[in-house]
């Protein structure tokens, strides 16, 4: 019997035990890969956890050295307008005090240009556009009014205001007016910062456009209104002068773009001494005229080659128009080539302050 109840239990054993070591094996399997999977849930959130922290803190410092170089550029600019505007006070500019005098002389010659010639004196003080439109942008970022996408763009703005503040920049950017009133003399007053007129359509075989051509194009002075004959110059109301000594001529932006000549602001200060929404707007005109005139084959970028005859600027003058915003129609390899043989002609250096000496073709 015992024998028998042995024998039972053995092949019970033999039954039942392989069934049950499978179940607990398959137990313990399970739980080490619960265990696992638990170590691996919990090292994963601390990688998570580790890489939002390293990413927050770098975004922190990101935005921490973008504030501190903004307002580093906004100190640098305040104190380049500020002596810009202490020179425009003092008088000191070479540029402005030749439009003083150019002015004082053609009024004796020509009377009847005198209220013009008291609105072009304006450019040698703080009434300048040039200048009005600098510490405009320069008060619409410091007091937040201006807004940017990203601290970056502050900044290439805040260093652009900085080079037009440059007060040799500015005495260059102020030879314009010194031309157009040099032109309103017919060839009496010498131009500066620039070959001679004849020079200039030698070079750039550029077409006679009037008095004050140098201003036209500038949104400092006019603007391009829009109809169905093309962009016609509109001038702002104390320079409508000009369309007067014209016979009222017109300037279209198609025909103005292809004959242009060369001048301070369109050929080298363009970047650095127009605001944003200007430079958006040139662009505009731009492509305004080239969806109406290119099927024809008639349309023609005013900045499809950079126009010679510039002539003893600064080299902050030359260095900042390296900066140019490009013309999207520009031709490959189109630049400004200085020619001796014309810078020759100028006389800007031979400027003096008597009367006799500053004239003569």
């Amino acid at each position: 019997m015992f024998d028998d109840e042995r024998a039972g239990s053995l092949v019970l054993h033999d039954i039942i035990c392989p069934n049950l070591l499978r179940k607990v094996t398959k137990v313990r399997r399970v739980s080490k890969l619960e265990v696992f999977s638990s170590k691996l849930c919990v090292s994963g959130a601390r990688n998570v956890r580790f890489l939002l922290v390293t990413l927050l803190l770098g975004l922190l410092v990101g935005c921490s050295s973008g504030d501190a170089q903004v307002e580093s550029e906004l100190l640098s600019a305040e104190q380049r307008i500020d002596a810009l505007q202490q020179a425009l006070n003092a008088g000191t500019l070479r540029n402005a005090a030749i439009i003083r005098q150019y002015s004082q002389i053609l009024r004796n010659d020509r009377p009847e240009l005198s209220s013009l010639l008291s609105v072009l004196e304006r450019e040698a003080t703080l009434e300048n556009p040039l200048y009005v439109s600098l510490r405009q942008r320069f008060n619409g970022i410091k007091n937040g009014t201006e807004n940017f996408e990203s601290w970056t763009e502050k900044v290439e703005e805040l260093q652009s205001i900085q080079t037009a503040s440059n007060t040799a920049v500015f005495n260059d950017a102020l030879s314009d007016t010194v031309n157009v009133i040099a032109d309103l003399s017919n060839g009496s007053l010498a131009r500066v910062n620039a070959v001679s007129k004849e020079a200039d359509m030698a070079l750039n075989n550029s077409k006679e456009q009037g008095p004050g051509s140098q201003y036209v194009g500038n949104p400092h002075y006019g603007r391009w209104s829009h109809g169905s004959g093309g962009s016609l110059w509109a001038w702002y109301g104390q320079y409508a002068f000009f369309s007067n000594l014209m016979g009222g001529r017109n300037y279209y932006y198609n025909s103005w773009a292809g004959g242009r000549g060369y001048s301070y602001y369109h050929d080298m200060g363009r970047n650095n001494y127009s605001s944003r929404s200007q430079k958006s707007s040139m662009r505009d005109v731009e492509q305004r005229s080239r969806k109406q005139f290119g099927s024809s084959g008639k349309f023609k970028s005013p900045y499809a080659k950079t126009r010679s005859g510039a002539s003893g600027v600064s080299r902050a003058s030359t260095a900042q128009s390296k900066s140019l915003f490009k013309s999207p129609y520009a031709k490959s390899g189109a630049g400004s080539k200085s020619s001796s043989k014309f810078q020759s002609s100028t006389r800007s250096s031979g400027f003096r302050t008597t009367r006799g000496a500053s004239r003569g073709k």
